[in-house]
């Protein structure tokens, strides 16, 4: 049963009385099936005409990007290119964009398809990855930021359709193609990206055949220093501040400290097929095949120690680690309480890994499309398509971890710098075997005669005391999860044209059956087999032919403050080898197996949607009316498999080990039904000045991930460090009540200012929280944590729905075009919400992530056969996540901008030589927790060249 909204009472009155008016005219509103042309014209300005067209005809508030010529896309990357519309920002992946925002809702909050069709996605979660298609198999993309009835729902920040090119769109034979080398900065490879087009039609243009090819090479190198998570509160002991009181507030411990470089090997290949049919002058047929096969595969090598919080202490300032009376020292803390100087020799590990993370993914979208007009007045449009995605586990390759290293003492500190401090003490630890890290003079003795740090020990004098008969095998880990997406969707649209110029001209109508089945599956080693060797044994010994010093370089994080202090140099060896090794002396295998809190996700949605266009008279200037609803009614299925936490045992100095009973299935279902109306009006007050208005209910719906049934226990460390996550199948949409505003001035061909406001007020949203709960063995007995000695107890993080949010804004453009050939494009968005994140408290369970302001700046001279572009973005801090991959607080992404450069010279009118540049001034991305000073990942992708050439014929 539903209630009936105050806006959806006045569109359905709007409505109403429109059906009963008269003087309205028609007006044309893009929609799905909608046809572009051949890109004739080629070029920047060429390009910002068609774009701006798109947006000016528009019944509700549209940017689009154009590409300049058939496979050139204003940038290298869809996400790149999308960065460049007021009111969009993205998430990068190695270098490169992946994941988009828009006007403060992230990827998840904005629907995706592609020729107007969802297509699976090999992401754990409903988001689309924009960099597992090509930028040149792409001839435009439209950003819809209002809604209409007719898109589908699922895009409380957006809907963004991404248009592939059409063999009868291209009308005869065309060739295009582009070949270029791709130079990166910091891996000093170079490496391939060639594609292609070919599109012709037959018997007198009633047959259409097009196939485009992509395939894309990358080798990239990412420097990095980071922290998995800072953790709040778990038993640091006495700690004081930095004036020698006791503190008594919130305490943040970093959970590790890794300096690490990672390898990637990115390979793409992208393919297109598309044949078209006039079956007669009222009928097409469009049959289409789009392929994509995106690998990244990593081999990461780094450097860092792991902190155990309940075996920190401190250090006095001459270096002691005891006190006049004989106690070891506190850490320290400063005013927010986060640790900024510790000591730690018991539990800590200091390792040297090797890592992989691999993302192998697949993805294939088959459609048939049918476009009907019926007669003068009606035409129907049939869709259908299957698509499928799929993520391998690649035997937990998909997040394979090697560890050798050794106990080791270790000195932390945090100051105005971005990078901590991490130093070792040298003393040889009498707990552990006597070869390990004695390095003589790296010892010494405070006045008092107890043991303390020699700071004169810098980081090359580390380096040079490296040596592969040193470390021992520590964990050794093969994980990940396994993703299988299947989309199949099928439509019928219509649309009813009055054939007259006023009053109600078209009726729009028509229904939808989507179904999804998503199935995560977790793959991680068998119970315990991880840590067959976290104590560092005596034995075995890692033979030396597997081990080798790895020099990151003297440049390595060189322009990130504090850099200069840590060891560039490290032990490094070959993780596969060593995993073969230790499974020979074990005589047990480290495959990876299916685990059994894997889930799958089955979602079938039935839509029905009418949508009225009117047109009217307002003093004396045309005003363009369209008003429609959207129902639609969905069903879940979530199942899966839970075994249940029969037992704790102690696996090291550290971590306690999982045992688990029987596995139980687990089957759980919910519906819901809702109702969506839109109301959208554009007044052409003067042939070049416009205003529109739009008012409409748009719905998001829960994340994958937070609808998995089976409880996962996420931490078990000895000292009661217990935490575990639990989905909620029950969990209901989010759902936004949206108002936009705006005003655009089209003053020239290629030229325009705009200025809007929006507002969104979204319900529904899901926050986690936490309860402490317990678990029972088979005979009905308590599981005891065998640290403690008493019931375990963990902390469960369990999400539901509760939390309303409101969300404005402004956004500003300026698109200009002088006659010399100069041009430029200028935005600006600006936007606030009274859900922000309050870092002093801890027990805050909501606010909006991905919220920031930013700026763009194009500039750009064509002139003849010659063309360069210069582009500038900048986007705001903003909090990416709630979470940590270890830790309790927020992942706040630090302010970034970014300088990239294009420039081509066509050599005669088929042929064009090219080069780009990205990241001219090599900015790095900085993500921190809850304050400024609890860094989690400062990452250095380096700066971009490419050359190449592009043939058109």
């Amino acid at each position: 049963m539903h209630t009936r909204t105050k806006l959806s009472t006045a569109v359905i009155a709007i409505m109403a009385s429109m059906a009963s008016s008269q003087g309205v005219q028609a007006q044309e509103q893009a929609n799905e099936n909608q046809e572009y042309e051949l890109i004739q014209v080629k070029g920047i300005r060429a390009s910002m005409a068609r774009a701006m067209d798109v947006k000016r005809e528009s019944g509700g508030v549209v940017d689009a990007i154009s590409a300049e010529d058939i496979g050139k896309f204003p940038d290298t990357n869809l996400a790149e290119s999308l960065q460049r519309i007021t009111g969009v920002s993205i998430d990068r992946s190695g270098g490169e964009g992946q994941l988009i925002t828009v006007r403060g809702f992230g990827p998840e909050f904005n629907t995706v398809l592609v020729n107007g069709r969802q297509i699976a996605s090999e992401n754990n979660s409903r988001a689309f990855s924009f960099d597992t298609i090509a930028s040149e198999l792409v001839n435009s993309l439209d950003v819809h930021k209002t809604s209409t009835a007719t898109m589908q729902s699922g895009g409380i920040g957006s809907t963004i359709n991404i248009r592939t090119a059409r063999p009868f769109s291209i009308d005869g034979f065309k060739i295009a193609g582009s070949v270029k080398g791709v130079f990166d900065d910091n891996s000093d490879e170079t490496t391939p990206q060639v594609s292609g087009l070919i599109s012709n039609t037959f018997d007198d243009d009633r047959f259409g055949v097009l196939l485009a090819v992509s395939h894309q090479e990358r080798d990239t190198r990412l420097n990095q220093a980071q922290i998995d998570g800072w953790l709040e509160n778990v038993g640091i002991p006495n700690p004081q501040t930095q004036s020698g009181e006791a503190w008594e507030g919130n305490i943040f411990s970093p959970r590790n400290y890794d300096h690490k470089v990672t390898f990637e090997d990115r390979k793409r290949t992208n393919a297109n097929l598309v044949f078209q049919y006039a079956a007669s002058d009222d009928i097409t047929i469009t049959a289409d095949v789009l392929y994509s096969d995106f690998d990244i595969e990593t081999d990461a090598t780094s450097y860092g120690h792991w902190f155990t919080a309940p075996n920190i202490q401190g250090v006095g300032d001459d270096g002691s680690l005891f006190d006049e009376n004989g106690n070891r020292r506190a850490p320290t803390v400063d005013a927010n309480g986060t640790i900024v100087d510790l000591y730690q020799e018991v539990g800590l590990a200091t390792d040297m890994h090797s890592k992989t993370f691999d993302r192998l993914t697949e993805t294939t979208d088959f459609g048939l499309n049918l476009e009907w007009q019926v007669n003068d007045n009606l035409n129907l449009t049939f869709d259908a398509h299957v698509s499928e995605a799929e993520r391998e586990a690649n035997n937990g390759g998909e997040n394979q971890l090697s560890l050798i290293g050794y106990a080791n003492r270790v000195r932390f500190q945090v100051d105005d710098n971005i990078l901590p401090f991490a130093s070792m003490f040298a003393e040889a630890n009498p707990n552990i075997y006597s070869g390990q890290q004695e390095i003589e003079g790296a010892f010494a003795t405070s006045p008092d005669g107890f043991p303390g740090y020699d700071p004169t020990l810098t980081p090359d004098g580390v380096s040079d005391f490296l040596d592969t008969a040193n470390s021992r095998a520590h964990v050794m880990l093969r994980r990940g999860w396994e993703i299988e997406d299947e989309v199949s969707q099928f439509k019928i649209d219509g649309e009813w044209d009055e054939g007259q110029d006023t009053g109600l001209v078209k009726a729009k109508f028509g229904m939808q059956y989507s179904k999804e089945e998503k199935e995560l599956t977790r793959w991680d080693n068998d119970t315990g087999v991880h840590c067959l060797f976290c104590g560092y044994p005596d034995a075995p010994a890692i033979p030396a032919d597997m081990q080798y010093i790895f020099d990151a370089g003297n440049d390595f994080l060189s322009s990130i403050s504090g850099s200069g202090r840590m060891p560039t140099q490290w032990l490094a060896h070959d993780g596969e080898a060593q995993f073969a090794f230790l499974e020979q002396i074990a005589g047990q295998s480290f495959d990876a197996i299916r685990r059994d809190n894997s889930f799958e996700i089955e979602e079938e949605i039935i839509s029905a949607y009418l949508e009225f266009d009117f047109v009217g008279d307002l003093a004396n200037s045309p005003i363009y009316i369209s008003a429609g609803v959207r129902m639609e009614k969905t069903d879940v299925d979530v199942s899966g498999t839970q075994a249940a936490l029969e037992s704790l045992t102690v696996l090291d100095a550290t971590e306690l080990n999982q045992n688990y009973g029987t596995p139980q299935i687990i089957d759980e279902s919910s519906d819901y039904d809702v109702t969506l109306p839109n109301v959208s009006i554009k007044w052409e007050f003067t042939d070049d000045l416009i205003f529109r208005m739009a008012a409409s209910q748009t719905l998001t719906r829960p994340t994958l991930e937070s609808m998995s049934p089976a409880v996962v226990i996420t931490t078990s460390r000895q000292g009661g460090d217990l935490r575990s996550f639990s989905g909620n199948a029950s969990l209901r949409p989010f759902k936004s009540d949206n108002f936009d505003v705006s005003a655009e001035w089209y003053y020239g061909d290629a030229s325009y200012a705009s200025a809007g406001y929006f507002k969104k007020e979204v319900s529904n949203f899901i926050v986690n929280g936490q309860t402490q709960i317990t678990f029972t063995d088979s005979n009905g007995n308590p599981v005891i944590d065998p640290s403690t000695g008493e019931v375990a107890s963990f902390t469960n993080v369990l999400p539901s729905n509760g939390e309303d949010a409101s969300v404005d804004g402004f956004e500003l453009a300026w698109q200009h075009t002088f006659d010399s050939g100069f041009g430029f494009i200028t935005n600006a968005t600006y936007v606030d919400s009274d859900a922000d994140l309050d870092p002093d408290d801890i027990n805050q369970v909501f606010a909006l992530t991905g919220l920031s302001d930013s700026l763009n700046l194009v500039g750009f001279y064509e002139n003849g056969p010659f063309q360069i572009r210069l582009a500038w973005n900048w986007r705001d801090e903003f909090v990416q996540s709630l979470t940590q991959v270890q830790g309790n607080g927020p992942t706040i992404v630090e302010d970034y901008e970014q300088l990239d450069i294009s420039g081509s010279y066509d050599i005669t009118d088929n042929l064009t030589v090219f080069f780009e540049g990205i990241n001219l001034t090599e900015e790095f991305v900085h993500k921190r927790g809850r304050y400024s000073n609890h860094l989690l990942l400062a990452e250095d992708s380096g700066r971009r060249w490419a050359v190449g050439v592009r043939g058109s014929f």
